[in-house]
């Protein structure tokens, strides 16, 4: 796997597609943590742990966000 410029923070690194609920989505997207462009876009393994650590930090307030459908790339 060769290296990419990540959508998100625009580093150069290995870039995986990450799997996200669509209320983790939502609030990502509502929080602008995440721009809804690059739902379904792979990330690079930083941008990944940091979303993953702010969806830790703020699980009480994921639960309160409504869950959205996204429109998925097959």
């Amino acid at each position: 796997m060769k290296s990419q410029e990540c959508p998100r923070c625009s580093n150069t690194a290995r870039l995986s597609k990450r799997t996200f609920s669509d209320q983790a989505l939502a609030a990502l997207v509502v929080w602008k943590d995440l721009s809804e462009k690059h739902i379904d876009e792979p990330i690079c393994e930083d941008c990944y742990e940091e979303l993953r650590d702010v969806l830790i930090e703020r699980i009480e307030d994921v639960k309160s966000v409504q869950p959205r459908q996204f429109n998925r790339a097959s």
